[in-house]
């Protein structure tokens, strides 16, 4: 249903106490309007971001390494989209430069703004949540990935706002309120489904997949990517769910029996942080493996800052040693949306 009557005059009501706002109705006053809306959800948006902020500092002086990164990732993406939103330049876009305008693609315009305002109260919500929350549960963990999936739900309104600005026509109502609508949950990384052939981008080196070990169990699904390109043997692990950080790794040979506390590696010693069971297959040159048992085990270095994954499929072992990486850093580029 689109904003008209009652409605549409009670939005602008609301409205009208944002500095600078006209209205829409207007030609003359649409890039003032919109560089006034802009400009206030810059202001409220920077103010979330400063507290998202102080959250991951706090963190970092009190050593939670692993919580630190669970919400330096969200907090990187609400400056970026402060940053989009504040940079946003639309040239001779249809719905500022003409006079005759679909009413619907004004209406739709002033329902996106109010759905990206909505989401400050959400935010703020969330980041209490997680100040409350002790770093190293499990409920911290699934607060951060609700922050970050409201993150990616304010890119893809704004990119579809955009859309109706540049283009000057009203976007299907079916897509205008699956997005409005859609609940804010967190879906597996984009890297996550990359396939065969398909590339990243990392540290300024383009890489192409050519094969990966999968693994599906109670505890998650894991994908480790090998990759061509860079110096050598590289791969890319990446979780199914977006709170879980990405590993950049190379194959190692290391010494110990898979499954001990303890396995060495060029003289470092890792300690095993987790193991879990379940079931996978091996993508690559040489075909499908097909699905069998997998066993997975995680070590890590007493500081925390070097990662050991072992993959043992019937008497085989897959060996992959590196470090954590910001999935902002890996660039994908996929089929996939």
């Amino acid at each position: 249903m689109y904003l008209r009557g009652a409605t549409m005059g009670f939005f602008d009501k609301v409205l009208d106490m944002i500095p600078g706002y006209k209205g829409y109705r207007d030609k003359e006053s649409r890039r003032d309007t919109d560089r006034a809306i802009r400009d206030n959800l810059v202001t409220e948006y920077t103010q979330i971001a400063d507290r998202l902020g102080r959250v991951a500092t706090q963190l970092a002086e009190e050593r939670k390494i692993t919580a630190i990164s669970l919400v330096d990732r969200p907090h990187k993406r609400l400056v970026q989209f402060i940053d989009r939103v504040r940079t946003a330049s639309y040239g001779y876009a249809p719905l500022f430069a003409n006079e005759r305008i679909d009413e619907r693609a004004l209406d739709q315009l002033a329902r996106f703004d109010e759905a990206l305002a909505d989401q400050t109260a959400a935010l703020v919500a969330a980041i209490s949540e997680l100040e409350h929350a002790d770093p190293a549960s499990p409920e911290f963990k699934r607060i951060a990935g609700d922050i970050g999936a409201i993150i990616q739900g304010l890119d893809d309104r704004f990119d579809r706002r955009s859309e109706v600005i540049r283009n000057g026509q009203a976007l299907p109502e079916a897509d205008l309120v699956a997005l409005l609508d859609k609940p804010q949950v967190a879906d597996s990384p984009r890297a996550y489904r990359l396939h065969d052939g398909e590339a990243v981008a990392f540290d300024g080196v383009n890489y192409s997949v050519i094969g990966r070990v999968s693994l599906d169990a109670d505890a998650g699904s894991w994908r480790a990517f090998q990759l061509s390109g860079g110096s050598g043997d590289q791969w890319l692990q990446v979780s199914s769910r977006n709170i879980d950080p990405f590993f950049w790794l190379k194959r190692v040979s290391p010494t110990g029996e898979p499954g001990g506390p303890t396995l060495t590696v060029d003289a470092s010693t890792y300690n095993l942080a987790n193991q879990v069971s379940g079931h996978g297959e091996v993508i690559g040159k040489q075909g499908n493996s097909g699905r069998q048992p997998v066993r997975y085990y995680h070590y890590r270095t007493s500081d925390g800052t070097n990662h050991l994954h072992v993959y043992r499929l019937g008497s085989t072992y897959l060996s992959l040693a590196g470090k954590v990486v910001d999935p902002i850093e890996v660039e994908v580029f996929s089929r996939e949306p």
